[in-house]
């Protein structure tokens, strides 16, 4: 036996012999002796962590497919015969067009298009176009006119820019046929030993190009641009002649939810014109030398827009020097607000604008041809144009407009006449302060392609500061338009334009115009006129048709201007092919 198992079984007696003579003693236990209690060995358990594999075996998945038979009743139903359209993605285009005709009044007529079809990388095209006429109006003088013009163009694109250039040519011959009778005019040219070159007629002249660069850019934080130059050489053949340079300047930027605009012009224009003793510095005798207007217009029109899902507002100004003249600095307010209601149903709008206008020998003869052969020219102030109206569409069909604008031009250019008899009458440019308070209403009417129509009516109220009237202004003016479409064979048009009594300036007296005392001109009421134009258009195949147009069809012989009446009805036919 070990002696660790002696040594427990000792201490055991011992234990026992002690509790025995304890309870002897009275319920006391007594021990006495040394005691040294020894604990045994524990046999402990390992309870440290261990890894359990987590990986459960694959089952095996089944699927059953149980068979169900749906039982569907028959039905037939009557179907709609339908017509299947089939139109080619792009139509095919034609490099050519011609139109010819003729009419009345030998009035022949030429027109000639001629242009590159569809390409990625450039585009360019060529217009010819003639048209002159015989005049016949009765109890004047002789009326003939023409009209030739040729227009070139050519533009190439690459990544982000359009780069095009562009040719001009434009001749316009017109007569002064403002004479009381024929008989009078061939007595006084057969007596006259000298007749002025430009005493019957006048030639305008225009040669002209531009070049343009555009951005193409999709991503609207970049700067767009727009930048554009053209040149004018206009002459007469009177020999006044006027050069005109002209660059424009579009910028645009969006940052945050708003567009900056910056507008800038450079106008430079030269003109020269032969001064004479005769009526309005027309030449009639002896020339008195050289009238020269030269000048800078420098223009800069900031602005900044808002768009919103309702709204758009856009601010900004008209800054502008001109140096023709006497330089002068000119600044205008400009601005524009507008509100969507019930889906663009009802747009209403406000806005005031304001700039300054350039007139030139080119931009008058074109308004009236008529004109002495050296105009005075100034150029205008739009003061302010104070509008508002409201737009919008009674349904998808119908489309309206209405707008009052109270506006005020400084040196507004108006035409007053003087008899210039033996060589007709002669029309000078005079200036004033016009204030024109202007109501309009504007219908338009689309049926799909077949049916469009348009009408506009202004009535207008003028205020002068110097001239007695408004020189030719109308007071009121109506126009109407529609367009019939018959399955594209057969077009029709027709427009008609109803302009009110103007009051026009006359000089019964040729001294009176030149006259270094003021004498204001005799008034005459012009009456009004409505002017009625149809056009039919047959196409007999896609690329051939014939046309008719019928114009003045009320054969009226109104006078758009002072003793210068129209021709009473032009007829003019032809036909037109492309290829």
């Amino acid at each position: 036996m070990s002696t660790l198992k002696q040594r427990s079984i000792l201490l055991a007696a011992l234990f026992t012999t002690a509790v025995v003579f304890g309870q002897g003693q009275g319920g006391e236990y007594v021990i006495q002796g040394i005691f040294s209690p020894t604990i045994a060995d524990a046999q402990k358990k390992d309870l440290r962590p261990e890894p359990i594999d987590t990986i459960l075996p694959d089952r095996p998945v089944s699927f059953d497919v149980l068979p169900v038979k749906a039982n569907i009743d028959a039905k037939v139903d009557s179907l709609v015969a339908v017509k299947l359209d089939v139109k080619q993605s792009q139509q095919k285009l034609y490099k050519g067009y011609v139109k010819a005709g003729f009419g009345l009044y030998t009035t022949p007529l030429g027109e000639l298009y001629y242009d590159q079809t569809r390409s990625r990388d450039n585009a360019w095209g060529l217009h010819v176009k003639h048209m002159s006429s015989a005049g016949g109006i009765n109890d004047v003088g002789p009326s003939r006119y023409s009209f030739n013009n040729i227009d070139g163009y050519y533009n190439h694109y690459i990544r982000n820019h359009e780069i095009g250039g562009r040719l001009m040519y434009d001749r316009r011959r017109v007569s002064y046929y403002g004479y009381a009778s024929t008989d009078s005019l061939e007595d006084v040219i057969a007596n006259t030993a000298d007749v002025p070159e430009d005493a019957l007629k006048q030639f305008y002249n225009d040669i002209g190009f531009a070049a343009r660069i555009r951005s193409l850019y999709k991503d609207s934080t970049l700067i767009a641009h727009d930048i554009g130059l053209e040149v004018h050489n206009y002459s007469s053949l009177s020999e006044s002649s006027e050069t005109n340079v002209r660059i424009t300047a579009d910028l645009s930027k969006a940052e945050e939810g708003d567009r900056y605009g910056l507008g800038i012009l450079i106008d430079n224009n030269a003109y020269r014109g032969i001064l004479s003793n005769g009526v309005f510095g027309e030449v009639r005798s002896t020339a008195l030398g050289d009238q020269r207007i030269n000048g800078t217009l420098i223009g800069l029109t900031p602005s900044i827009t808002r768009h919103g899902d309702k709204y758009m507002v856009r601010v900004g100004a008209g800054i502008y020097i001109d140096a023709q003249g006497k330089t002068s600095f000119h600044f205008f307010p400009r601005a524009y607000a507008s509100y969507s209601l019930f889906d663009d149903i009802l747009v209403p709008y406000i806005g005031l604008e304001g700039e300054r206008r350039r007139n030139s020998f080119r931009s008058l003869t074109r308004e009236n041809p008529w004109l002495i052969g050296t105009p005075d020219l100034q150029n205008s102030s739009q003061l302010y144009d104070f509008y508002g109206g409201l737009r919008g569409s009674f349904s998808s069909r119908i489309g309206f407009d209405v707008r009052l604008s109270l506006s005020a031009i400084e040196d507004r250019p108006l035409f007053v006449s003087a008899p210039n008899a033996p060589f007709g009458d002669r029309f000078a440019a005079v200036y004033d302060r016009v204030g024109v308070f202007n109501m309009s209403g504007e219908l338009s009417y689309r049926m799909d392609d077949a049916l469009r129509i348009k009408g506009r009516i202004d009535v207008t109220n003028y205020t002068m500061d110097d001239e007695l009237e408004a020189w030719n202004l109308p007071p009121y003016q109506l126009t109407l338009g529609a367009t019939y479409s018959m399955q594209d064979k057969l077009i029709v048009t027709a427009e008609a334009l109803f302009l009110g009594q103007r009051k026009a300036g006359y000089y019964t007296n040729p001294s009176d115009a030149s006259s270094e005392i003021i004498i204001p001109p005799k008034t005459i009421d012009l009456d009004g006129f409505l002017d009625l134009h149809l056009g039919l258009e047959y196409r007999y195949t896609k690329r051939l048709s014939v046309f008719l147009d019928m114009s003045n069809l009320s054969a009226s012989k109104y006078e758009r201007w002072v003793r210068y009446p129209v021709q009473r009805g032009l007829l003019l036919g032809g036909a037109t092919y492309s290829f």
